[in-house]
């Protein structure tokens, strides 16, 4: 269940293409790094949750938090969550993901 991941690292890889890739900074999508979240929930917990972290760009450095919400499809339920950046390097990076204990009212 959805509920007992409280908190979750996962290393990501983002396929990013850009003109040229060393030229900082790299930047995302939101919905990458939620789906990255969402995929390293799956791995931590067997379901596979829905994360919504908006639909804005998103520069790749460490520590950068984003509010999201994950849907537990199972329970169909809304959490608060909040999903931080770390160990970037280049367009590589890892995800924590720390979910609310108590759905959203």
């Amino acid at each position: 269940m959805l509920r007992s991941a409280i908190l979750v690292c996962a290393v990501a890889t983002a396929a990013l293409l850009s003109g040229c890739s060393s030229e900082p900074p790299v930047e995302v999508s939101a919905s990458s790094i939620a789906a990255t979240a969402a995929s390293a929930l799956e791995q931590a917990t067997g379901e596979s949750p829905e994360m919504d972290c908006g639909d804005e760009t998103v520069e790749l450095k460490n520590n950068t938090t984003l509010e999201c919400v994950l849907t537990d499809t199972t329970l169909n339920e809304e959490f608060d969550s909040e999903v931080t950046i770390t160990d970037v390097d280049g367009a590589s990076y890892s995800v924590s993901v720390d979910v609310a204990e108590e759905p959203r009212e």
